[in-house]
C-alpha cells in the first residue's frame, strides 16, 4: 500500500507552497554580487551548500569564509584533492591554529568523519570533497550540520547536478579568466539563477583583504 500524501507532506524536508519562509540572515560570502543572488544575502549559517564543479582544491570563492577565524571552534578540511598550501592560506588570514585536514580514502570514511564533525559542534566550518553521495547520506549530512550548527561546504562533481538534494543551496562552478562562471541551481526561500560571472578582482565586504591567487596554490604544508 502506498503512504498518503498526508505522511509525505509531514516530512520536514519537502517545502508547502502555503508555507511562508523564515527568514533568517545569512554570512556574507565576501562578494556583494554573489550575496545579492542568494536569497538570504549569503551563506546559511549552518547546514549544507553544494558546490558542483571540478575538483581543483580551495577556491578564492571560499577565502572570506575561511579568513573568519573562529576562537573556540575549529575549521575542517575532509579529503581535499590537492593539500592546500599552508602560507597562501595564512598570507590570507586563515588561523592555520584551527585549521585541520583530514585525508581520508574513499567516501564511506569521508562521510563517517564528516557526521562525527558536524555532530559534534565544534566545528565553524567544514569542507569536504565526495564523489557520489546518495540522497540518504546528503540529507544525514543535513541534519548533522544543523545540531552542529556547522556549516558544510559540499564539493561534488558537476553530474551530480541532476541528483536532487535536500540541502538549503546548490551552486554550481566553473573557474574562467579573472573569475567564476556561477549558476544557483536551487536555493531554500529562494529562485534558481541563471549563470552569472564572478569576477575575482573586486572588493568584498567582509574582509579588508584582497581575493589573491595564493589560496589557489597547492602544495605540501
Amino acid at each position: 500500500m502506498e503512504a498518503p500524501v498526508s505522511t509525505l507532506l509531514n516530512r520536514n524536508d519537502i517545502w508547502l507552497a502555503s508555507q511562508q519562509y523564515a527568514r533568517e540572515e545569512g554570512v556574507s560570502t565576501g562578494f556583494a554580487r554573489l550575496d545579492k543572488h542568494l536569497a538570504l544575502g549569503g551563506w546559511p549559517k549552518a547546514g549544507v551548500v553544494e558546490l558542483l564543479g571540478p575538483a581543483l582544491g580551495l577556491s578564492p570563492l571560499l577565502q572570506p569564509l575561511l579568513s573568519r577565524a573562529d576562537s573556540d571552534r575549529w575549521q575542517l578540511c575532509v579529503a581535499p584533492p590537492l593539500m592546500p598550501y599552508a602560507p597562501g592560506l595564512q598570507a590570507q588570514g586563515v588561523a592555520l591554529e584551527r585549521f585541520v585536514c583530514v585525508e581520508a580514502c574513499c567516501d564511506q570514511e569521508r562521510l563517517w568523519v564528516l557526521e562525527q564533525a558536524l555532530n559534534s559542534g565544534r566545528c565553524a566550518l567544514v569542507l569536504a570533497w565526495l564523489s557520489e553521495p546518495s540522497v540518504a547520506q546528503v540529507r544525514r549530512l543535513q541534519l548533522a550540520a544543523e545540531r552542529g550548527q556547522c556549516l558544510l561546504m559540499l564539493h561534488l562533481p558537476e553530474a551530480m547536478a541532476a541528483q536532487p538534494h535536500p540541502v538549503p543551496l546548490r551552486l554550481q562552478w566553473a573557474q574562467v579568466p579573472g573569475g567564476l562562471n556561477l549558476t544557483l541551481l536551487k536555493q531554500r526561500g529562494g529562485w534558481p539563477k541563471p549563470a552569472f560571472f564572478l569576477p575575482f578582482a573586486q572588493e568584498h565586504e567582509a574582509s579588508e583583504l584582497p581575493v589573491a591567487d595564493s589560496v589557489l596554490v597547492q602544495g605540501p604544508w
